[in-house]
């Protein structure tokens, strides 16, 4: 499984399904940034048992001094951790945001150019079927005016 990043994160790409993004995919993605944010948690309570195991068999007098700058570090480190995984997960949340409200917008902008070119289209339905009405009664006064044309042409003959 690749390590989550904020590089990663930033990189991330999605595809755009037919309706916006994939909700799949984008779950999915979202599930491994909780996924490696657990890790880290995990990581990070791991250490400072570790840290809290190291500190009684530690020397009293000479390593004490060793001790505090170790303890020093591993806070340092673990700070470090925490404010990472809270930036990733702003970042990730934000990003996810994003992404919705771009997939929203899109769908929107979609949903109004095919309900204008729904319009457009009753709108010819409409003309075709005047003309055809109009055609008919045209055609109906010339087959009419033939019939009348041959009514008379029989009486000469």
């Amino acid at each position: 499984m690749e390590r989550i990043t904020s590089e990663v994160i930033a990189e991330k790409e999605f595809t755009i399904a037919s309706r916006g993004y994939n909700q799949e995919e984008v779950d999915t993605f979202l599930d491994l940034i909780c996924e490696e944010m657990d890790r880290l948690n995990n990581e990070i309570q791991d250490l400072r048992q570790k840290t809290t195991m190291v500190r009684p068999s530690a020397p009293a007098a000479e390593s004490s001094s060793v001790s505090k700058e170790d303890e020093n570090k591993f806070r340092e480190i673990l700070e470090m951790a925490a404010t990472v995984k809270e930036e990733t997960i702003r970042k990730a949340r934000e990003d996810a945001e994003a992404i919705r409200l771009k997939a929203e917008t899109e769908a929107n902008e979609r949903l109004n150019g095919l309900a204008e070119e729904r319009e457009g289209l009753e709108k010819e339905v409409t003309a075709l079927k005047e003309t055809a009405v109009e055609y008919r009664r045209q055609f109906e006064e010339l087959l009419h005016a033939q019939q009348e044309a041959l009514e008379k042409a029989t009486g000469l003959f």
